[in-house]
């Protein structure tokens, strides 16, 4: 099995289902997943999506008139559905011919006789159309419309106030980061390399902040890759570990970092990442992991 096709089964995995882990058709693909670093970090962007997108459907709240409504507008379609077309009416049989001898006779009376009108046929039936906005199909497109303009709004206006106010509070580069990390994929690394020492090296040759240590617990892991973004002027880099989930190690020089610089050790949390901000010498390190801060450890 190669990579492709393994992605091809391991999208079909929902995020924390132990049931899918153990499922034996996607068991070869798991397997490569263990000796394949960038299949490994795809597959974990591929479960924190998932995962965020099925906590965004679970938090909608389904209004509680929609199942009365639907049953309505089902009720409000039958009764509107057009009644089955009646059997053909058998064809009237073909009138007798007229003898001869009265077609002989003359068509004078002493009594003046109009000739004997024929029984007209019944004129087809017709249905005025329905105005457009009569039709059942409409009320159910308009209910559905109302749906989708029910999800888009947010849940609670307190709340999307209490969360632009927790992320305003937090330092740009922290932003800038959640960001790129969301947006990470192994064909972006510069360098992959399962040796941290290999990162520092390819680092420090292009010139990139180099960690001047790496704390012993990260150290103990083996790395996936490395890259490097230019921010307001400031050259961050980030060598990505893989032990159980991925952390993201990014280093600056203190000297162009762009936001203050804290005087102690801060935590920060940003959409479904932990953030910690620490100096050491000349340089600002940032870890990062996904979850909340009781996900950073404690060795830093």
């Amino acid at each position: 099995m190669n990579r492709e096709e393994a992605q091809q089964l391991l999208e079909l995995c929902r995020p924390g289902n132990v049931d899918d882990r153990q499922d034996p058709v996607l068991a070869e693909a798991f397997a490569l997943l263990e000796t394949d670093a960038e299949l490994k970090v795809w597959f974990d962007q591929q479960q924190a999506l998932d995962a965020q997108i099925s906590e965004h459907m679970n938090s909608i709240e389904v209004p509680a008139d929609l199942k009365a409504s639907i049953l309505a507008g089902m009720r409000l379609h039958q009764a509107h559905a057009p009644a089955p077309s009646p059997a053909a009416a058998p064809a009237p049989a073909p009138k007798p011919a007229t003898d001869t001898v009265n077609a002989a006779i003359p068509f004078t009376s002493a009594a003046p006789q109009g000739p004997v009108a024929e029984p007209s046929e019944q004129a087809p039936h017709t249905t005025r159309p329905r105005a457009w906005w009569q039709s059942p199909w409409t009320g159910i497109a308009a209910l559905f419309v109302i749906m989708m303009a029910i999800m888009n709004v947010p849940r609670n206006t307190q709340s999307t106030l209490e969360e632009s106010a927790a992320l305003a509070g937090l330092p740009p580069v922290i932003q800038f980061l959640s960001n790129e990390i969301d947006q990470l994929t192994a064909p972006r690394l510069e360098r992959r390399d399962d040796r941290a020492e290999n990162l520092t090296t390819f680092l420090a040759s292009n010139h990139s902040p180099t960690p001047n240590t790496i704390p012993d617990c990260l150290g103990e892991m083996p790395t996936i890759g490395c890259i490097t973004y230019e921010y307001e002027g400031a050259k961050l880099s980030m060598i990505c570990f893989k032990g159980g989930q991925t952390y993201h190690l990014i280093t600056a020089d203190k000297s162009t970092y762009p936001d203050k610089l804290p005087l102690e050790p801060e935590l920060f949390q940003c959409s479904g990442k932990a953030f910690k901000i620490w100096v050491e010498g000349e340089q600002v390190n940032i870890l990062s992991v996904k979850g909340t801060t009781e996900d950073i450890p404690e060795f830093i």
